[in-house]
């Protein structure tokens, strides 16, 4: 099934700058690295702690995905016949997507996958493509997604349940450009961006019947969204006229909030969980990068490794648990998790 894109409905939102309050406040935070593994990488978090993501295997010089439980035991999987595994998403009943990459031939594919809690992996291409892309898992078993075809246009699709693809393309078809969809929710509403002709980027929801709504933070020269809550916000980040990011979350009536870190050159919202919280990262002066989580109250928590170069957040759960990346003072990577950050205490 194609889905058509229909006109912006966004125009008639209304926009609300909030005031945001800065709490620094000392969090439990657990660093960890796949056993002779390097680069530890989280992408993802359920909703009950379980982070994934993917590490450098120096055994057999290859990438593979990881498995972290909240009791802190971990495991390691691969895609068969295939050295480079990346998860990019997992859901509360523990099943991952993600893709890995295959050489058949003087062809190279990327092909996605769902990996259940028992391990089985059932693996899916978007018809006719050799490049798929899932990046997110609903509690559903829905994946979302995005393809480049061979004229190098990127595209959406959603793989359904019951293994049925649906492709879709939220704005026109641009050489390099395209739609990029990153999250999903359990209703079946998708977000992501799209580039238009002149190459600015534009947010949209997927509705579940299909339809398609475009959507800018007022005043923004781009805006890309990065998740979706099961009640319809979306978290993201957009760029004003001065190239400039920030963070905003869009609610389900299309109303807008955005939000800064304290002293942020550069803010980016990157997930939000179902009491809205949203983890992200900014940058200050120096160009360091420090995570944070944005309360519905508008206090923000600032979440730093310590002795860390670079602290970045890719995922929160229900609980307020951040998984993510942190960069030590050598430039090697690692994982961390946070203890659960409430959303009603300061």
């Amino acid at each position: 099934m194609k889905f058509s894109p229909i006109s912006a409905l966004s125009s008639c939102a209304c926009f609300a700058l909030s005031l945001t309050t800065y709490c620094a406040t000392a969090q439990k935070i657990t660093t960890f690295d796949y056993p002779n593994g390097l680069g530890t990488t989280p992408v993802g978090i359920s909703q009950f702690g379980q982070v994934v993501g993917y590490y450098g295997d120096l055994t057999s010089g290859s990438v593979r995905g990881f498995i972290r439980n909240p009791n802190g035991s971990m495991s390691s999987f691969g895609a068969p016949g295939s050295n480079i595994t990346v998860p990019t998403g997992v859901n509360a009943w523990g099943q991952i997507t993600g893709y890995y990459g295959q050489q058949v031939g003087q062809l190279y594919f990327e092909i996605g996958f769902v990996r259940n809690p028992l391990g089985q992996m059932t693996t899916f291409s978007v018809p006719g493509q050799v490049l798929t892309f899932p990046q997110d898992i609903s509690l559903t078993g829905e994946v979302v997604g995005s393809y480049e075809d061979q004229g190098q246009s990127i595209h959406g699709f959603i793989r359904h349940g019951n293994g049925s693809i649906g492709t879709f393309d939220a704005g026109p078809l641009v050489f390099g450009g395209g739609t990029i969809a990153l999250g999903i929710n359990a209703w079946g509403r998708s977000t992501g961006s799209y580039r238009d002709f002149n190459f600015q980027q534009h947010g949209y929801v997927l509705h579940a019947d299909g339809t398609i709504e475009s959507f800018d933070v007022p005043g923004a020269i781009g805006t890309a969204p990065a998740s979706i809550n099961t009640m319809g916000q979306i978290s993201g980040t957009y760029t004003d006229a001065n190239q400039f990011r920030h963070g905003f979350i869009r609610n389900p009536d299309g109303t807008f909030t955005t939000f800064d870190g304290p002293g942020a050159v550069d803010t980016s919202g990157i997930a939000i969980n179902d009491r809205g919280q949203v983890a992200g990262s900014f940058s200050d002066a120096a160009s360091d990068l420090h995570g944070f989580v944005r309360q519905p109250d508008g206090t923000l928590k600032v979440i730093d490794v310590k002795n860390a170069r670079s602290t970045i957040p890719a995922g929160i759960s229900v609980f307020g648990q951040v998984a993510g990346v942190y960069i030590d003072q050598a430039g090697a990577q690692h994982g961390f998790v946070t203890g659960a950050i409430s959303a009603y205490s300061h």
